[in-house]
C-alpha cells in the first residue's frame, strides 16, 4: 500500500531521462526538467504534510497521556494562523495541536473504547472501511493509508471518498481536531465523535520567559541571565537538570537563572536546563529551556590571551583568555578540546585563521605535542606535532607565514617547518638567534641575533638579510604602519626599520628607564601607534613618544598591586584599547601561586589600575592580542 502513484511517476521520469541521455545532444529537455522539478516539489509538499499529520497523531496520544498522568495545561501560545496552538504542561512538556476547518478531512473516532480512522464531512464522521469491510485501527497508520502524487488519501491503492462522494485531499495543516476551545479552567479538544478535556491552571506557573516556540542561543563560556516566571504559590523551586560542565545558578527571589555553557559545548546539539517546583496542592511543575550554543569567538579584536608555561615537573602549559568586557577564563584550550597543551609552552602565533603554540618538552606529560595548531576562532585543535619535531633542541618561539613556512627558534637557530610534508630545515645563518619573540611583517620574519636583526623569507633556507644595530637588540616587533620597531640596549635606543628596504627610518634615544628585556623571552618594548611602553623587566612602567622623543615614568605597579614582586616576562599594550598588561608573581617556590594580571589604563601622563586578576597564572610566558597579528 505504500507504493503510491508518486513512485510510478518517478519511474517514468527516470526512464525518460535515460532516453534523453543516450539520444541526440541537441534534444531540448527543458520541459522534462521542469516537470521533474514540479514532481519533486509536489512530493516534498506531500511529505511535509504527512509529517505534520504524524505530529498531530502524536499530539492525540500526548493528550491521552496527559489525562492519564493528571497533568494540567499551564501555558498556551497561539500561532499567527489562528489554528495552531502550542500547549505547555506543568511538567514542562509541549505539544503542538491544530484546529481543522470545514473541509472534508481524515480524522479518528472512538468505537467501543478503540480508535479508528474516519472521514469527517461537514462535521459528521464516517468510518473508513477496507476492502473486507473492516474498520482501520488508528495505530495501523501508513500501513493501510497513503497519499498519491496529487495529495489525495488512498486506502489499498484507491482514493477515499467523503460523505458527498468526493475524493478526500490531505489537509495542508494535517488537522485532526475539528475544533479547539480555550476556556479559563480547561481546554476542549473536539474530535468528530467526542471531546477531550484537559484542565488548565493560569494562576500557578513555573516557566522560562519566551521559551515556548524558539530555543535560546547562548554563547559558550559566557554567563547569560534568563528570566523565569514563578508564581507566588510555587514552592521548593530548584535546578532539576543541567548539561555536564555547565554552570547554572538559580535566583528564586530575583526570578532568573544564570547559565554559562561550557566551552566544549557542541554547536550542533540541543541542550536543556530544567527547573522544578511544587505548588500548594503538591503538583510538580517543570520549566524547560531548550538551548543552542554558539562557540565563543576567540579571534575577537578586543580579546587577550595569556600563555602559561606550567610547571615542568607537575603541569603542562595552559591558555588564559580575557574577553572584551573583562571576563577571564582559565585553561580555555583544555576546556574546548578536553586535552592539554604541551609541556613548558613558550610562545604562540596567529596566522591564516589558526593559532600555533610551541612547547619545549612536547608531549612529555601527556600534552598534545611540541607544536599544537588550533582554529583561532574556536580553539578547536586541528593538528599536533611531536615526533616530527624531536630533532629540535628546546624550542622557544614560533612565527608563521603559512602552513608550509612555520619558523621555530631553538638552541641551534631558526628552523622552517613545512606542516604539509613534515620537513624541518635549519635556516643557514640563523644560529645565535635570541630567545625572543620574532616579528611577522610584510610576509617576512624579523628576529633578533645579538646586535643584529635578521630577515627570513619563504622558500629560502638561508637568512635573507642581516641588519646591524649599535647595541644588543632587546626587542623586535611589528609597527602599526607595517614597518618594524627595534629596541637596543647600550645605548638605549628605539629605531623604526623599513620592512622593505631595511633602512633605518629614524632612531630615538631613550632617556628614562631601561629597554632591557631582562631574562624574559618577550620583547623589551611594546607599541601602540607611535607610543612605546617598556619596563626593563621591573614594576616601573615607562612610555616613549616616538614623535616627540619624550620618555617618562608612567607608574609603579607596586603602588597599585599587592605582592607584585617579580615581573614574569614583559609588559604588553593592547593595540585596540591602549591598556597596558603586566604579569607578576609574589615569588618562587609555592609563592608563584600568588600572582596578578594587572591592567593599566592611560590617563594623560600616568597609568591607573583598570582591573586586576588574582591567582590565575602559572608562570606566564607572554601576553598576546589577536588584533596584533
Amino acid at each position: 500500500m505504500k507504493r503510491t502513484h508518486v513512485f510510478g511517476l518517478l519511474m517514468l521520469f527516470w526512464l525518460s531521462l535515460g532516453i534523453v541521455v543516450t539520444g541526440c545532444d541537441d534534444y531540448d529537455d527543458s520541459a522534462l526538467r521542469q516537470e521533474m522539478e514540479d514532481i519533486h516539489g509536489e512530493i516534498s509538499d506531500i511529505k511535509s504534510q504527512l509529517e505534520t499529520l504524524q505530529g498531530q497523531i502524536n499530539s492525540v496520544q500526548a493528550l491521552v497521556d496527559a489525562l492519564n498522568d493528571g497533568k494540567v495545561v499551564t501555558g498556551i501560545d497561539a500561532r499567527p494562523d489562528g489554528k495552531t496552538y502550542i500547549l505547555t504542561f506543568n511538567d514542562g512538556t509541549r505539544i503542538e495541536v491544530v484546529r481543522g476547518g470545514n473541509e472534508s478531512q481524515v480524522s479518528v473516532i472512538d468505537v467501543d473504547g478503540a480508535t479508528y480512522w474516519a472521514v469527517v464531512t461537514n462535521g459528521e464522521a464516517e468510518l473508513i472501511l477496507n476492502s473486507q469491510g473492516n474498520k482501520v485501527p488508528f495505530f495501523y497508520g501508513a500501513d493501510y493509508l497513503s497519499v498519491d502524487a496529487e495529495g489525495y488519501w488512498l486506502l489499498e491503492g484507491k482514493r477515499i471518498t467523503d460523505g458527498n462522494g468526493d475524493y478526500v485531499k490531505l489537509v495542508n495543516d494535517g488537522a485532526i481536531f475539528t475544533d479547539i476551545i480555550v476556556e479559563e479552567e480547561r481546554i476542549i479538544f473536539v474530535l468528530p465523535d467526542r471531546e477531550v478535556v484537559i484542565p488548565r491552571k493560569t494562576g500557578t506557573f513555573l516557566a522560562f520567559e519566551n521559551a515556548v516556540t524558539v530555543p535560546y542561543t547562548l554563547q559558550a563560556g559566557k554567563a547569560t541571565v534568563l528570566p523565569v516566571r514563578i508564581s507566588d504559590d510555587m514552592q521548593l523551586v530548584e535546578i532539576a537538570a543541567q548539561p555536564d560542565g555547565w554552570t547554572v545558578g538559580l535566583d528564586v527571589q530575583g526570578k532568573n537563572v544564570s547559565i554559562t555553557p561550557s566551552l566544549g559545548s557542541d554547536e550542533e546539539e540541543m541542550y536543556e536546563v530544567r527547573l522544578q517546583g511544587i505548588d500548594e496542592e503538591g503538583l510538580l511543575y517543570m520549566a524547560v529551556a531548550r538551548i543552542h550554543v554558539s562557540s565563543m569567538d576567540f579571534s575577537a579584536s578586543e580579546g587577550v590571551f595569556i600563555l602559561n608555561e606550567g610547571n615542568m615537573t607537575s603541569g603542562n602549559g595552559s591558555l588564559i583568555y580575557i574577553d572584551g568586557v573583562g571576563n577571564i577564563l582559565d585553561d580555555v584550550y583544555k576546556a574546548v578540546n578536553g586535552t592539554e597543551l604541551g609541556n613548558t609552552t613558550q610562545d604562540l602565533c596567529i596566522a591564516g585563521g589558526k593559532m600555533y603554540i610551541i612547547a619545549q618538552n612536547g608531549n612529555r606529560d601527556g600534552g598534545d605535542g611540541m607544536l599544537v595548531v588550533a582554529d583561532s576562532r574556536t580553539l578547536v585543535r586541528t593538528a599536533a606535532y611531536n615526533a616530527e619535531l624531536t630533532s629540535l633542541s628546546w624550542p622557544t618561539h614560533v612565527a608563521v607565514l603559512d602552513e608550509e613556512h612555520i619558523f621555530i627558534r631553538d638552541n641551534a637557530g631558526i628552523h622552517c617547518f613545512d606542516s604539509q610534508t613534515n620537513e624541518l630545515t635549519l635556516v643557514t645563518g640563523s644560529d645565535g638567534a635570541k630567545k625572543m619573540t620574532m616579528a611577522v611583517v610584510d610576509g617576512k620574519i624579523f628576529a633578533a641575533q645579538g646586535s643584529n636583526v635578521i630577515v627570513l623569507e619563504k622558500d629560502r633556507d638561508v637568512v635573507s638579510a642581516t641588519i646591524p644595530f649599535g647595541g644588543s637588540v632587546s626587542g623586535v616587533l611589528k609597527a602599526s604602519d607595517g614597518n618594524v620597531w627595534v629596541a637596543t640596549t647600550s645605548p638605549a635606543q628605539i629605531s623604526k626599520l623599513d620592512s622593505q628596504t631595511y633602512d633605518v627610518i629614524r632612531t630615538n634615544e631613550v632617556t628614562a628607564g631601561s629597554l632591557s628585556a631582562g631574562w624574559g623571552a618577550t620583547p623589551g618594548i611594546t607599541a601602540i601607534d607611535n607610543l612605546l611602553y617598556y619596563s626593563g623587566a621591573s614594576t616601573n612602567i615607562y612610555r616613549h613618544d616616538f614623535e616627540t622623543g619624550v620618555s617618562e615614568l608612567m607608574t609603579d605597579a607596586k603602588d597599585w598591586v599587592e605582592n607584585a614582586n617579580i615581573v614574569y616576562n614583559n609588559i604588553a599594550v593592547h593595540p585596540v584599547t591602549g591598556c597596558v598588561y603586566l604579569n607578576t608573581i609574589k615569588g618562587y617556590g609555592l609563592d608563584f601561586l600568588i600572582n596578578n594580571i594587572s591592567i593599566f589604563r592611560p590617563e594623560g601622563n600616568t597609568l591607573v589600575l583598570e582591573k586586576n586578576y588574582e591567582n590565575h597564572t602559572r608562570f606566564p610566558v607572554g601576553i598576546f592580542f589577536p588584533a596584533a597579528f
